[in-house]
């Protein structure tokens, strides 16, 4: 079973070497990788071309500016072939086997339209840290309580793909999720097993662009007429702090998709610190 992979890439040449050899070096090697680069000015060049000479007939390189990762993937998306399409972020890795495990449960389970996993969690240099808390039987309205597929993980089957917003930066895949879910309940399957490494480092997207990533996540749930439980900007108000400037934007953006009457009582929560009231 034909598995197209596609990777965004800025800047993240430290960690493409791994990303691609867990794509490309392996027994279960994806059919088709194609990296969607936004003109790195690192080491990312070097990376590619040394890959590109050991893999010419699997690995397409496109290298041009684009408007945001959204924008690189759906480039990416457009050309890919295989029958089952997933991405990996330049700075995560595939597990072990995982893509074997993918095909074998695609191929026993030709009713599913996408397949996704546990991961784990790893750090800057590699070592493991955690794991993602996935939701093997989860469903739509769970997405509410936060989002419980690891990106990295998730394959979709050609004809359920459809084009990432690229008006969002940082919850494009949540928003992909629950598309996905809403035309296909009950189609999802999942591999138990970790499929893999999700990297969390200070230039990560979801570390860096902290209080967008909350406030993209609220904004998607309403579209979808999902509820936006006071959890969410209580969860950065604790990793954060109410002294955050992204605060003020994190609490507008609940407010907003909430309601008054919600943020009013959000700012009389005991678990937020009196510079929030």
């Amino acid at each position: 079973m034909r598995i197209s992979l596609v990777i965004p890439s800025f800047n993240q040449g430290r960690f493409l070497a791994e990303a691609l050899a867990s794509a490309l070096d392996r027994p279960d090697a994806a059919d088709q990788v194609i990296i969607c680069d936004n003109l790195s000015t690192d080491e990312t060049e070097s990376v590619l071309d040394g890959s590109a000479a050991r893999h010419p007939d699997r690995l397409q390189i496109i290298r041009a500016a684009d408007a945001g990762q959204a924008d690189a993937l759906n480039t990416g998306f457009a050309r890919a072939d295989g029958e089952l399409v997933g991405w990996l972020n330049a700075d995560d890795r595939l597990a072990e086997g995982a893509l074997a495990r993918l095909r074998q449960s695609a191929g026993m389970e030709p009713e599913r339209m996408a397949f996704h996993g546990h991961a784990r969690l790893v750090d800057a240099t590699g070592a493991a840290i955690g794991h993602y808390p996935v939701k093997p039987e989860g469903l739509l309205y769970d997405f509410s309580a936060g989002c419980f597929l690891c990106q990295p993980t998730v394959y979709l089957r050609r004809q359920a793909m459809v084009p990432l917003d690229p008006i969002l930066h940082t919850a494009m895949d949540l928003d992909l999720w629950l598309r996905l879910y809403r035309r296909h309940p009950g189609r999802i399957g999942f591999i138990e097993a970790v499929q893999a490494d999700q990297r969390l480092h200070d230039g990560a997207k979801t570390r860096r662009l902290r209080a967008l990533v909350f406030v993209e996540s609220m904004q998607v749930l309403h579209r979808h007429g999902l509820a936006v439980p006071e959890s969410w900007p209580l969860t950065y108000a604790a990793e954060c702090g109410t002294g955050d400037p992204g605060w003020a934007d994190v609490a507008a953006a609940y407010g907003a998709v909430a309601g008054q009457a919600a943020l009013q009582a959000l700012y009389s929560h005991p678990r937020l610190s009196s510079r929030a009231r």
